[in-house]
């Protein structure tokens, strides 16, 4: 599926957040998902986690971002100075917010620690320099047109507690997206085909 800009946004636009009832999660989080017009191409950003001892994300695909720290006024906030830590990006200079999704719940393991993570939809008006800090690997933009086509989702197979499990995931250029990720991105392209 062909998707432009300018036609995405105005749906992005419309989108509601859903609401989510999670009960009472003290430790919030959140993230940037990034969109730019790349060759023509829509694209999102997103970055592969550095390999650290002790997080449970490591190496993992994902959106900068992080915890939210008590200096941060709102999950916004907190989307807007990780993205700035993580990458050296200014959303408050290059983007535009589009949206809010729905709050995702990281806790449904007890390997993990259990956060609320709130997705903010940005645009990107130019594609700016970036320099990725520690907690970065790598930046892939990942264009929309290949997350829309089903058939680019496979499965994928792990073990967790001595059990095989089955989800969903997309493999871009050798890199695995699913989990909390894929949760997110699920809700955008719901949004962006309305």
């Amino acid at each position: 599926m062909s998707i432009v800009l300018p036609q995405l946004i105005p749906r992005l636009r419309r989108h509601r957040k859903p609401i989510n009832d999670y009960g009472v999660v003290e430790k919030k989080a959140a993230v940037a998902i990034s969109l730019a017009s790349i060759n023509g191409d829509v694209c999102l950003l997103m970055i592969r986690r550095a390999e650290r001892a002790g997080d449970p994300w490591s190496g993992h695909m994902g959106f900068p971002g992080g915890r939210r720290d008590n200096a941060d006024t709102t999950n916004l906030a907190c989307a807007k100075r990780e993205t700035h830590e993580e990458l050296g990006v200014d959303l408050n200079q290059c983007a535009e917010l589009v949206c809010e999704l729905g709050e995702v719940n990281t806790g449904w393991r007890p390997d993990r620690p259990e956060l609320l993570v709130t997705p903010f939809v940005f645009e990107l008006k130019t594609v700016p320099a970036m320099t990725p800090n520690h907690e970065v690997d790598g930046v892939v933009w990942v264009p929309m047109h290949f997350l829309l086509d089903r058939s680019n989702r496979i499965p994928l197979k792990w073990q967790w507690q001595n059990r095989d499990i089955e989800s969903d995931s997309y493999e871009f250029e050798g890199h695995r997206i699913w989990g909390l990720s894929l949760m997110m991105l699920d809700e955008l392209m719901q949004a962006a085909e309305r």
